[in-house]
């Protein structure tokens, strides 16, 4: 009785664990915008932003539109960095990509926004629930001012 207990403990464990690993999802930034076999590499389609090495990108919830240097949508990244390390990223490597910062706020869930020609990209961080942190960055074009 005691064995059959341990067995579906550990059953129950393992499926809840698995449930949170999501293969197929997310691909490297180590590509080309080919695709893979069933796994999309989008590699350079966000030319203008960095990506860490580390990084993936969520490729179900990231939304690209136009691809290299004049895209807009929304790419969604899985980030090993906590979230003070890939809010320091992003405010140091932004400009060596040509973007301007505009205003930041580093908090619970910290925000920095940018501005490159006629666009803007608002970075959204948040803590992942277990390790890392989640990296939305949403690029639209300005509103042209009357």
């Amino acid at each position: 009785m005691k064995s059959s207990w341990v067995h579906l403990c550990t059953a129950l464990c393992f499926t809840i664990l698995s449930g949170c690993v999501s293969t197929g999802l997310l691909t490297t930034t180590a590509g080309v915008g080919a695709t893979t076999g069933d796994v999309p590499v989008v590699a350079n389609s966000f030319a203008d932003i960095p990506i860490a090495p580390s990084d993936f990108v969520d490729v179900q919830r990231s939304l690209l539109l136009n691809t290299g240097e004049q895209w807009i949508g929304r790419a969604v990244l899985k980030s090993s960095q906590a979230l003070s390390e890939a809010f320091d990223y992003y405010q140091a490597n932004m400009s060596q990509y040509g973007w301007i910062a505009i205003t930041s706020v580093q908090a619970n869930i910290s925000v920095l926004t940018f501005e490159k020609g006629q666009r803007v990209a608002t970075i959204h961080i948040e803590p992942n629930t277990l390790l890392g942190s989640v990296i939305s960055i949403t690029v639209t074009p300005r509103k042209t001012s009357r």
